[in-house]
């Protein structure tokens, strides 16, 4: 019998694509809502925003599941930041349903927020109105944890047993 047993980083390091601008705004709600705590800001916005990005897929109409789009600006800055493994891959996948890249996802949820906020912008995406099944959907959405994972597989009886626990330990 095969056992493994894996755990997930508390966080990982990646890189981004953003504007000064936008950049700038996410280490102020980093640091001022969330004492410094970039994968709840994270957290923050996926919860906020999910359901509408959803409603702004752009794959349908691309006819495609690659995260190719993200419109070419000067102004775009690598920044590296360091976010839990759970919101990330939650990112990652978005981009397959949206269309767009994960940097871009990123701007588009800072938009949003900044016009929250009263700050005046023009977003680059438009934020959608939601109709009352979005709604609902909006308000069952579950916060991310970080966890660990335990595998056994047994080839005799081809039995495979996973147990995940959250946190990680």
């Amino acid at each position: 019998m095969k056992r493994q047993q894996f755990f997930t980083h508390s966080e990982c390091i990646t890189s981004i694509n953003i504007t000064p601008f936008h950049y700038a705004y996410l280490i102020y709600l980093t640091e001022n809502r969330f004492h410094g705590n970039l994968t709840r800001t994270i957290e923050y916005l996926l919860k906020r925003y999910l359901t509408y990005l959803y409603r702004i897929s752009l794959a349908p109409e691309k006819r495609t599941l690659t995260a190719s789009y993200q419109p070419r600006t000067k102004n775009y800055v690598v920044r590296k930041i360091s976010i839990q493994p759970t919101y990330w891959g939650k990112l990652y996948e978005l981009r397959y349903l949206l269309g767009y890249s994960i940097s871009y996802v990123l701007r588009i949820m800072l938009d949003w927020e900044m016009q929250e906020e009263g700050i005046p912008i023009e977003p680059i995406v438009i934020k959608p109105q939601l109709v009352q099944e979005d709604e609902e959907i909006h308000s069952r959405i579950q916060v991310g944890n970080n966890y660990s994972c335990y595998n056994r597989v047994s080839h005799r009886n081809l039995e495979v047993y996973s147990e995940f626990s959250c946190p990680a330990a």
